[in-house]
């Protein structure tokens, strides 16, 4: 499976850093809702962000959201699929939305994975009742698709993030890597 949505409780507290301008260009970028973990996955973020018109889209849905994304490396459902959100809490005010991606492939390939999963939180963030684990399952049993929709597994896909995932992919192809 390319990317899923996969439901899993995640044991410890999550803590989040502080706001931190970020110079992309010149341009600080501010990483307020979006809280990649270490310096790799920020650079991944940030080169998304200089580099595709849509993952600045994304952060910036975001960013005017009420969601927190917290993205770090890690395995889902045992490395049989390479990305995944693994974890949502919250309330009407604020939800946290942590995500996993693994990190066997290439830089432009997490980037774009990076976005797919960023587009997963824009789906949660867009329905506000969404506020736990149990409660974005229900929303994916609505508008995944394969097996999911139909009940079969918690592993959840949906049609909008692979467009999403495949249009970064064709940004990143047309740019080179900013040193």
């Amino acid at each position: 499976m390319v990317g899923a949505f996969v439901i899993t409780l995640i044991v410890g507290a999550l803590s989040f850093h502080t706001d931190t301008p970020i110079a992309v260009d010149d341009e600080p970028v501010r990483l307020v809702r979006i809280k990649p973990t270490g310096a790799e996955m920020r650079r991944l973020v940030l080169d998304g962000h200089a580099r595709s018109a849509t993952f600045r889209a994304l952060m910036d849905d975001i960013h005017r959201s009420n969601v927190l994304v917290v993205i770090e490396f890690g395995l889902c459902a045992n490395g049989r699929i390479r990305s995944c959100v693994s974890h949502v809490e919250g309330d009407s005010r604020q939800r946290h939305i942590r995500v996993k991606v693994d990190t066997r492939t290439t830089d432009d390939r997490l980037i774009a994975t990076i976005a797919h999963e960023l587009h997963h939180a824009l789906e949660i963030a867009r329905e506000p009742e969404v506020t736990s684990s149990e409660l974005a399952l229900v929303l994916y049993r609505k508008i995944a698709i394969g097996r999911c929709r139909e009940g079969l597994t918690q592993e959840c896909e949906t049609e909008a993030a692979l467009q999403v995932e495949a249009r970064v992919n064709d940004e990143l192809a047309r740019t080179t890597t900013r040193d």
